[in-house]
């Protein structure tokens, strides 16, 4: 057996290893536990004893909970015990006991997390002083709401600055903020409400020069202050017992601010101890190297949020626009403040005035629905392959398993959260990587009808099928990455989510399947390939029916255009519109998925539906959110939603109706506020801005690997499929679908698939040019098309598969998901065989391309006649 062989093995193996050891634990293990095992053979009886201490005070006497993380600490600091005695942090000699138990609380944490759906989560109801905000910028008296949006973007970016956190914001009023985060653990909730309200003032003031002196001084009747200095107390160094460091600092901080970091991430010194690094923009650089070049032999101290974390001495002026805070920093700390600074500062001080626990927003019986669903497809999957490729559908099986366990490792590793759209999108992931293995092994069946050996065949279907994949999966990637540069929220996240995909299908299509053959060949397992051909070849002439397919486009965007002007804003739901939270007590709880039933029964298709409980309140409240009122009658176009609303007072109404249907419940005590959307204004521009740099980064790439003829192809069945689906989407159920976060996921998902489709046969067009010397440039075409035909066919069919299990038995939470990636494959199909090439050759045409075609035809001619 060749070594390389070997060696390519191991890597699969270690690869899958350390990827599905990223996965356990799955759900959160017991902290105390954890803790004994990290100590090991250094655990002693005084680490029992203040195990067993912090145990029973978990519940104290005034009832307020004290977490496990929390309840170590308190017993460790009480008793002068170092816990980095028992468990040593790597290159962190002196670790603090947070810094101990924060590595033991995240090797504790389950590395599954669930969303808001599948999980449930908490709520914080932010508010800020309106006047506060006008005292400290009275320009924005006239723009409150507009100072909301921006507190809003900007604790987006805090909780879920890489959107795979799945959170949920969204305005109550003029000075309210509803925030959702799908975490029920009391350190991460603690955690989040603390990144929540951290201001992030970040300044830099000079020091006294004789600030020893004065300090000296301060015992004395007579001492003064200073004229325009403070004193302020220095962050407490990693020495408890030492007394902080007083200094007097300026009252007016320097120009450059926190507003001039372009960059804060969390660094190592070579002692172990955490600090965060800054790096300015190029304003901010010129004004630090301004300030410290006027201020060499003086301290300056860096002061964030009113304290003083660090006061170096500046030397010499500091022109690398870098600066750096010291602190005694946890990893999570010095982290999460990274985060906080890298995010901007808060324009005015904000706290959380209510805090509340979600129910999970799916009933038991949808995910279970739901989740049941996508494993079906799964497996579907699984038994088509082996059906129709035989032993190459087995490997390719072993490839999607591998495929699985990478992207779900993936995620784990990178903190992104699973919801159930999210769990219908990955198996949906793993249906269309199939289409690279599709490819390879088309590949080899044509190899094998040209006579060639196994081996060779497989080697060469592999090695033609390779460039195809890489242009495809490119392509895309480009897409993915442009839309996290310039997205945030859930664009940020499905970016993230398709990403992993494509790059665990590139690793297990390209090298783990091929490596299996290579094996299976050389040790001579493998005689004959056998596959099923259900399609066969094929001489279809495509483009002979191009002015029927271009009829028909044009009659199907018609269609879907028009639908989107008459259904107006009534197309877009609560999501991007906002509402009517209407909140009710209860006695017993009802299902939410009958509590849902009842609402789409009364008219109310659109309902979101949640439980929620407040510890401090004692409280628990069902929480129904319907499209408002007032927005409703102002749009005439859609009878079916003002009929589902009725101008009468919601709020009674559905408690009358619920009453009706579940008297056990007892409904009562309803409360009724309007909210805004979760989707913003400044979320929709970022997202346009970044579905503008993705188009144009397919145009490029497109235009550098093939022409430009061919991008304007690409990008034409890209509009041609989103506007389709979009438009029979809202057509459905009599007009009564809406366009929602799920839905926007589905046609981000299309778009991959449509793009991946096109640039397949775009390949096999651009292989055929170069190598067909005898045929017109059409003939060239049609051939292409029709040696792709089978490939395209059987990936729709594999992605098929899951889409119509989701559609069919996933249930109401996935269901619109489901239909528009239903209708988004069969268009998708339709639109990589009859719109994209013709669009291209007609551009090709338009631009000096026809020549070249009739010069290719005469060179064809030319050939048969000297043949």
């Amino acid at each position: 057996m060749r070594q390389s062989i070997i060696w390519r093995f191991v890597v699969i193996i270690l690869v899958l290893t350390v990827w599905g050891a990223s996965l356990f634990p799955l759900n959160d293990q017991p902290f105390y536990e954890v803790l004994k095992e990290e100590a090991g053979k250094k655990a002693d009886k005084k680490l029992d004893r203040l195990i067993e201490r912090a145990q029973k005070i978990d519940n104290s006497n005034d009832g307020k909970v004290l977490t496990p993380p929390r309840a170590v600490l308190q017993i460790a600091e009480k008793r002068g015990i170092n816990l980095r005695d028992y468990i040593s942090i790597y290159n962190q000699p002196d670790a603090s006991n947070e810094a101990v138990v924060d590595l033991v609380r995240r090797k504790a944490a389950g590395k599954l997390r669930l969303g808001l759906d599948l999980r449930g989560g908490t709520e914080f109801i932010v508010n800020f002083d309106k006047q506060k905000l006008i005292e400290k910028s009275p320009s924005r008296a006239d723009d409150i709401e507009g100072a909301r949006d921006e507190i809003i973007e900007i604790l987006r970016n805090r909780v879920d600055q890489s959107g795979v956190v799945e959170a949920q914001l969204q305005p109550i009023g003029p000075t309210t903020i509803s925030l959702k985060i799908p975490s029920i653990d009391a350190d991460d909730v603690k955690g989040f409400r603390e990144l929540v309200q951290q201001t992030a003032q970040l300044d830099f003031r000079m020091v006294h020069e004789d600030n020893d002196a004065l300090v000296a001084q301060e015992k004395n009747k007579d001492f003064k202050e200073p004229i325009a200095y403070e004193r302020m107390l220095m962050k407490a160094s990693e020495d408890a017992s030492a007394p902080p460091q007083v200094l007097y600092v300026k009252r007016f901080p320097e120009k450059v601010n926190g507003q001039h970091i372009s960059r804060a991430f969390p660094s190592v010194n070579q002692f172990g101890s955490y600090s965060i690094s800054l790096e300015f923009d190029t304003e901010g650089a010129a004004l630090f190297a301004d300030t410290t070049r006027a201020s060499v032999g003086q301290r300056m101290a860096i002061v964030l949020d009113n304290t003083v974390y660090s006061a170096p001495n500046i030397n010499e002026a500091i022109t690398g626009g870098r600066a750096e805070i010291s602190g005694n920093f946890t990893p999570d700390e010095a982290t999460k403040l990274s985060v906080v600074l890298r995010c901007g500062n808060l324009p005015v001080p904000i706290e959380v005035v209510g805090e509340f626990s979600t129910d999970p927003t799916l009933g038991a019986d949808s995910v279970k629905s739901g989740a049941y669903s996508a494993l079906a497809g799964l497996i579907l999957i699984f038994i088509f392959m082996v059906v129709y490729y035989m032993t190459a559908g087995v490997i390719a099986d072993l490839a999607l398993l591998a495929n699985i366990l990478l992207v779900m490792g993936t995620m784990t590793i990178a903190g992104a959260t699973v919801t159930l759209p999210g769990i219908a999108g990955i198996v949906l992931t793993i249906g269309m990587a199939v289409d690279a293995n599709v490819l390879i092994f088309e590949r080899i069946r044509e190899e094998l009808r040209n006579k060639k050996s196994i081996k060779n065949a497989v080697l060469t279907g592999y090695d033609r099928a390779f460039i195809t994949i890489i242009d495809a999966n490119i392509t895309t990637l480009i897409t993915a990455l442009i839309l996290y540069r310039f997205g945030s929220g859930s664009i940020r996240g499905f970016a993230v989510t398709l990403s992993i995909g494509i790059m665990a299908s590139l690793f297990t299509a390209l090298f783990m399947t091929r490596t299996i053959f290579e094996f299976l060949i050389e040790k001579d397992w493998i005689k004959k390939i056998k596959m099923v051909d259900w399609v066969g070849e094929r001489n279809f002439d495509f483009l002979k029916v191009g002015t029927l397919t271009k009829m028909a486009s044009i009659a199907l965007i018609a269609l879907s255009v028009a639908t989107m002007l008459v259904r107006g804003k009534a197309a877009f739901s609560v999501d991007f519109t906002g509402g009517t939270a209407i909140t009710y007590n209860y006695v017993h709880e009802v299902p939410i998925s009958d509590v849902r039933a009842a609402l789409d029964k009364a008219g109310y298709t659109d309902a979101r539906v949640s439980y929620k409980s407040s510890a401090q309140q004692e409280t628990k409240l069902l929480e129904i959110v319907v499209a408002s009122v007032e927005e409703n009658d102002q749009d005439e176009a859609s009878d079916a939603v003002v009929a589902s609303v009725p101008e009468v007072d919601v709020k009674n109404e559905i408690q009358q109706m619920l009453n009706a249907t579940f008297p056990d419940a007892e409904f009562a005590k309803g409360s009724k506020k309007e909210i805004g959307g979760l989707v913003g204004a400044r979320f929709t521009k970022q997202a346009l801005a970044a579905f503008g740099f993705s188009l144009l980064g397919i145009i490029a790439y497109i235009t550098f690997r093939f022409e430009f003829a061919f991008a304007i192809g690409a990008v034409a069945a890209l509009a041609h499929d989103i506007i389709i689906c979009t438009g029979i989407f809202l057509i459905a159920n009599f007009g009564e679908r809406q366009l929602s976060l799920p839905v926007i996921a589905a046609l981000l998902t299309i778009m991959g698939y449509s793009l991946n489709d096109t640039i397949v046969i775009f390949d096999r067009i651009r292989e055929n040019v170069g190598l067909i010397k005898k045929k017109d440039y059409l003939e060239i075409v049609n051939l292409s098309l029709n040696s792709t035909i089978s490939r395209t066919l059987l990936t729709s069919v594999t992605t098929m598969i899951v889409v119509v299990t989701l559609y069919i038995f996933g249930g109401g939470a996935i269901n619109d998901f489901a239909l528009v990636m239903l209708v988004g494959v069969l268009v998708g199909t339709y639109s990589s065989l009859f719109v994209a090439t013709p669009v291209m050759i007609f551009w090709r045409n338009r631009s000096g391309g026809r020549q070249e075609n009739q010069a290719a035809t005469k060179t064809a001619k030319l050939a048969e006649t000297t043949a």
